[in-house]
């Protein structure tokens, strides 16, 4: 019977790591290739995890529609893609030649003005497995994975500094100063850089986004 058990054990891991590798998920989008030729689909992509190992580069799969063959595209084939979000806006990535990105040159345009916000996101991941449990038998850890965003701003993406917490306040004063308004909520610590996402649906909208609003009205 633990024999048994512990074969389906293994399978059940098996299976959620072939679906973790070979479960694509598309979303409408477009990309530019390498000479500026604009290209409009389904897209699949997403951040790429944290390695020991030094590979570099990363890769976009495109399809012109549902029933299409996929098209794997590498970085050094791409200017820039777009792939329509949960709500229905577009998130905009670039790509970097800047050797600090060249193990992951997608950068995510947070905001596109004079003064440019870039995301930078990786994942940290375990992939579950087995390990001895009480009274000698054979348990099943589970798999868990985390992202971590950097951000970094600059007049483009090969030129580009760490956004943080020290320069956080001069910075987007200045890449927000179309809005004055919102400038002071940033000079007043309404905004810092762990809402930085919340600040530019404020910058976009001229609202609060809803988890803060209760503090704000």
């Amino acid at each position: 019977m633990k024999k048994i058990l512990l074969l389906l054990c293994i399978l059940s891991v098996a299976l959620s790591s072939k679906a973790q590798l070979f479960g694509k998920h598309y979303d409408e989008g477009y990309y530019y290739d390498s000479v500026g030729v604009k290209h409009t689909g389904l897209i699949s992509w997403s951040p790429p995890a944290k390695s020991i190992f030094g590979n570099k580069g990363d890769n976009i799969f495109f399809k012109t529609d549902k029933k299409a063959e996929k098209i794997k595209l590498k970085n050094i084939e791409l200017r820039s893609f777009s792939i329509k979000n949960d709500s229905a806006r577009m998130d905009s990535f670039v790509v970097a030649t800047n050797k600090d990105f060249e193990k992951a040159p997608f950068l995510q345009v947070l905001l596109d003005n004079n003064v440019k916000i870039y995301g930078f996101t990786m994942l940290s991941s375990s992939g579950g497995g087995m390990m001895m449990g009480a009274g000698g038998n054979m348990v099943m850890t589970p798999s868990f994975s985390s992202s971590d965003t950097k951000y970094y701003y600059g007049s483009d993406p090969d030129h580009t500094t760490r956004l943080d917490k020290k320069n956080f306040i001069e910075v987007m004063s200045k890449a927000l100063a179309s809005k004055p308004y919102v400038v002071k909520r940033v000079q007043d610590k309404t905004f810092k850089i762990s809402k930085l996402n919340e600040l530019l649906y404020f910058y976009r909208t001229d609202n609060y986004p809803q988890s803060m609003q209760s503090r704000n009205n």
